[in-house]
């Protein structure tokens, strides 16, 4: 063969590099596409488990606090009373281990939980003399576990309860010093009036805030001041109901027989949230809804998370839909949903 002949038929051409160059070119894209969907599943999935181990986390600390709703409130007959006090910003407020402030047209619900912060907690004691409006001294039957700075709660049937710091208990006598409480409305108490020792109040509210944090608010009855703090991040909404006994006869073996968004007749005494349906409550139920970080790479398709509420009619459970009409593309993310029963170990032990 001839030299000539031979330079025609080796080496490579320039079609033969386009062509190389073309296919290493498809062989990248295909690559870096499946890299960015790898890192992209990655970062949606680890974010997704980060979120739901701190909204596990919390809802535990949730837990703890409306397992304790209730703690040292005395009588039952005390619990419903409106609280008559002095502080600025701690607003209204009734003597409720548990209330759901129920978010309008599909918003997260809104948790308040009220209890005892008393170190030693003591039976109710009892005014042996009257208690004008006016006064600032009290006379007991017993002082035993009240010390200067814890807040007395004063309660009577058919008025409203009275909270009081006590300022010094004197040497030699059943009395008690307190602060006068400059607010309308206060009534003259009379001797056989409660007076229970709530040392100072653990008030604490959960809700969903508009940057997607589970908040935990507290407030110090010290300060008269609210302090709040994010539990969790990724949260798009928290859903609460009571749970109701509503058996005929509750005493030999309680259980939650209705569940329920809001306050209900549940001893069917045509007065919905009065005394006798606040110790039918016994349980709360909960549910906290958590996004992932990232959004779905397979398209805008999903659907509304669920959980087992009680039904509105019936207060039986039933899978629910939890509307999320606040978040304008909620389709394009993955849901989870927490949700747990947390008895009221206090009302069932009449703790209260």
């Amino acid at each position: 063969m001839s030299a000539k002949r031979m330079g025609h038929t080796t080496g490579i051409g320039l079609v033969d590099l386009m062509v190389g160059l073309l296919i290493s070119l498809i062989a990248m894209l295909v690559i870096i596409k499946v890299a960015i969907l790898f890192d992209a599943r990655r970062r949606s999935t680890t974010g997704f488990a980060d979120a739901q181990m701190n909204v596990a986390s919390a809802t535990l600390l949730m837990a703890r606090d409306v397992r304790i709703a209730g703690q040292g409130f005395g009588s039952p007959d005390s619990l419903g009373c409106h609280i008559l006090h002095g502080k600025a910003k701690l607003g209204g407020i009734a003597l409720l281990p548990v209330e759901i402030m129920n978010g309008e047209s599909g918003q997260p619900d809104r948790l308040r939980i009220l209890a005892s912060a008393t170190v030693q907690i003591t039976p109710a004691a009892t005014l042996i003399a009257d208690h004008p409006a006016s006064a600032i001294t009290m006379q007991l039957d017993s002082t035993l576990g009240i010390s200067p700075s814890d807040h007395l709660l004063l309660q009577e049937p058919a008025k409203p309860c009275a909270l009081l710091g006590a300022t010094g208990v004197p040497m030699g006598g059943y009395r008690v010093n307190h602060s006068l409480l400059s607010v309308s409305g206060l009534p003259d108490y009379t001797a056989g009036a409660r007076v229970i020792n709530l040392g100072a109040l653990h008030f604490v509210e959960f809700f969903v805030d508009a940057n997607d944090y589970l908040q935990v608010n507290r407030y110090l009855v010290a300060s008269d001041e609210w302090h709040s703090s994010a539990m969790a991040s990724g949260v798009v909404s928290l859903q609460a109901q009571y749970g109701f006994d509503m058996q005929s006869s509750t005493a030999a073996s309680p259980k939650v027989t209705h569940w329920s968004d809001t306050m209900i007749d549940a001893d069917l005494d045509n007065i919905v949230g009065d005394n006798g349906d606040l110790r039918r409550l016994i349980a709360v139920r909960l549910a906290i809804v958590v996004r992932s970080a990232e959004r779905n790479d397979r398209g805008c398709d999903a659907s509304l998370p669920q959980w087992m509420a009680g039904n509105e009619a019936t207060g039986i459970l039933q899978l629910t839909n939890i509307p999320l009409a606040h978040i304008a593309d909620w389709r394009c993310y993955r849901y989870r949903v927490l949700q747990t029963e947390i008895p009221l170990r206090n009302l069932l032990w009449s703790d209260v």
